[in-house]
């Protein structure tokens, strides 16, 4: 059994995570590190609960400004109807992460800092040109999202470095997003991929886009060629083979219970110009208000 120190303070946490380097961790929704407690993947001698700091939970919009609390619900993310229009791939993310009772429980940046590659969270924060900001012993410092994820459950935090908000870029007008996973069962289930796309029209065409994928490679990550393979245009078929047939040469799959890598680099092919098409469909203000991607976001074998 781990002793729990609860600080009263940021700074208390830090410097008392800082102080145990090896033995301590933060807790705060414990939906992922319970479950790695008790499969013995991590066994922490002491744990440091998050839970009553202030400051760090909640979100607010700021003209195109979105400031996530690493200590945020899923749950409230899931539920906002405003980032329901603002960021929707942010909203369907949530929505199929595990269940009610785990996105209640679950925070934002619990979900990011665990580093699983196949964490629904991640691509569609960057796919708003999302920055983690971070406070360690040091002060208070930025990384982009894109370089946060360093391995399978690593990211780029050291010994007393707590992952504080994230910030992340949601235009007002004339842009729309979209996330899609294919999981092999229909809820409660790891993503087997997830793609996210967020689309800015100018003109007709596509003035910025951007395409993120989990579960298809060692960490979340950003296709570029993707999304360069729809610039300018106005995402006629072929420019949309074309980022999909890109985002599948990009990646690097395993073959594993969810999948085979050939299989999952299909299903990439697959779901980027589909995500892409909805965000389109939603930044011309061609896709009914309110509503999600085909199957609440969700895409099976079935």
């Amino acid at each position: 059994m781990a002793d729990v120190f609860i600080p009263g303070s940021l700074e208390e946490a830090v410097d008392f995570l800082a102080d145990h380097p090896t033995t301590a961790m933060p807790i705060a929704g414990g939906t992922d590190l319970l479950v790695d407690a008790r499969t013995g993947r991590s066994r922490p001698e002491r744990l440091v609960d998050l839970s009553g700091l202030r400051g760090i939970e909640g979100f607010e919009l700021d003209g195109e400004l979105l400031r996530v609390g690493a200590l945020t619900r899923i749950r409230s993310i899931e539920l906002d109807a405003e980032l329901g229009r603002r960021a929707t791939a942010l909203v369907e993310a949530a929505r199929v992460l595990g269940s009610v009772q785990i996105r209640t429980m679950a925070t934002v940046g619990g979900n990011l800092c665990h580093g699983t590659p196949s964490a629904e969270m991640p691509p569609s924060l960057l796919v708003h040109d999302a920055v983690a900001e971070i406070t360690g012993k040091g002060g208070q410092y930025s990384v982009p999202l894109a370089a946060f994820f360093v391995a399978p459950g690593r990211t780029v935090l050291a010994p007393g470095d707590l992952l504080t908000s994230v910030r992340a870029r949601v235009p007002s007008s004339a842009a729309g997003s979209c996330y899609l996973r294919q999981t092999v069962r229909w809820s409660m289930d790891l993503a087997g991929v997830g793609v996210a796309a967020s689309v800015h029209v100018e003109g007709g065409a596509v003035s910025n886009a951007r395409v993120a994928l989990c579960a298809v490679a060692p960490v979340p990550m950003v296709v570029t060629g993707a999304e360069n393979a729809v610039m300018g245009t106005s995402l006629a078929p072929d420019a949309l083979a074309e980022a999909g047939r890109r985002a599948a040469e990009a990646c690097s799959p395993i073959s594993d219970a969810r999948g085979t890598a050939e299989y999952r680099r299909q299903v990439v092919s697959v779901l980027v110009p589909r995500a892409l098409r909805i965000a389109w469909l939603r930044a011309t203000g061609s896709w009914p208000e309110g509503s999600p991607a085909p199957v609440n976001g969700v895409w099976t074998r079935e």
